[in-house]
């Protein structure tokens, strides 16, 4: 669990590969049971909005076969990859998944982690959360002129 700067904003370049890594506090153990959820959403109400639907694929998982369309939305879920030894979860979205979101979107974030070993207990901790801003880009790629380094 993370006792400490539980709440992080994120920007995402819109069109550009996203990479995070978050790294639980060392007295904590993830065990082989836990699972991990990280999703964007525009409010807690999920919202529809126009961004990024993974249509091949599963959910929160990246595969090479992946395929990301502009679509009508109330969620979107970070590829994530959870290392145990490590101690770390990084959550990630390719550029194929960036470039459909809208140019000013603003929403929130959070990682959720479940252990089905916890009984009746809580089985889910938020582990970290925060707002997100989409930054649009200026230069079209495929349209503007790119110039090779001049030494």
């Amino acid at each position: 669990m993370i006792t400490n700067n539980q709440y992080k904003d994120i920007q995402v370049m819109q069109g550009g590969g996203f990479k995070m890594l978050v790294t639980m506090e060392e007295d904590h153990t993830m065990s082989n049971t836990m699972t991990y959820s990280a999703v964007i959403v525009e409010d807690v109400a999920r919202v529809a909005f126009i961004g990024p639907n993974k249509s091949s694929g599963t959910d929160g998982t990246y595969a090479s076969g992946d395929v990301w369309a502009s679509g009508t939305i109330n969620s979107v879920h970070f590829d994530l990859s959870a290392d145990r030894s490590a101690g770390t979860v990084t959550l990630t979205l390719p550029e194929s998944a960036t470039k459909h979101f809208g140019d000013a979107f603003e929403g929130i974030w959070d990682l959720v982690e479940y252990d089905p070993s916890k009984g009746s207990g809580d089985k889910y901790t938020r582990q970290m959360e925060g707002d997100v801003v989409i930054s649009a880009g200026a230069v079209l790629q495929g349209t503007d002129t790119f110039t090779a380094t001049i030494a």
